[in-house]
């Protein structure tokens, strides 16, 4: 987890000065895919303060939209639906068409052609948070016996 908030963080940053893409909203979605519970919802709320503090728009904003997105992600992980992996894709278009809504009801320019490559992106994203919650997280489930 610590790992996953420091890469967020970064995304963060790099978001709001030279990417115009929604890395951060991104990786939300792909970890609410892959995997249900509270810390998403934790990570989503603060991330979208961050980036709403970044970005300049006025707080709690960025984060209710993050917030409603990943409990989308999170409700429809659980549908037959989610078995295949290439459904992430629509559902990641579809969260940063609303986010852009969200951005241009509060200033009131849109951008939709950088933030569409998001969407492809997803994809490798999910693979890497995948492969990551599989290999490198230690579950307290698992105990050895002696």
């Amino acid at each position: 987890m610590r790992t996953l908030i420091v890469v967020l963080i970064i995304c963060a940053f790099l978001q709001s000065t030279i990417l115009p893409l929604d890395l951060v909203l991104i990786i939300l979605i792909c970890r609410a895919f892959l995997k249900i519970g509270k810390a998403n919802l934790y990570l989503a709320f603060a991330f979208g303060l961050l980036i709403s503090h970044l970005t300049l728009i006025p707080l709690g904003l960025q984060s209710i939209g993050f917030l409603v997105l990943v409990q989308i992600t999170q409700s429809l992980s659980r549908s037959r639906l989610s078995i295949n992996p290439i459904s992430l894709v629509s559902i990641c278009f579809v969260a940063i068409a609303l986010n852009q809504i969200i951005v241009w009801m509060i200033y009131g320019s849109i951008q939709f052609v950088p933030k569409i490559y998001g969407g492809f992106l997803s994809l490798a994203i999910f693979y890497l948070v995948r492969f990551w919650e599989e290999r490198f997280i230690v579950r307290k489930e698992i105990k050895l016996k002696i």
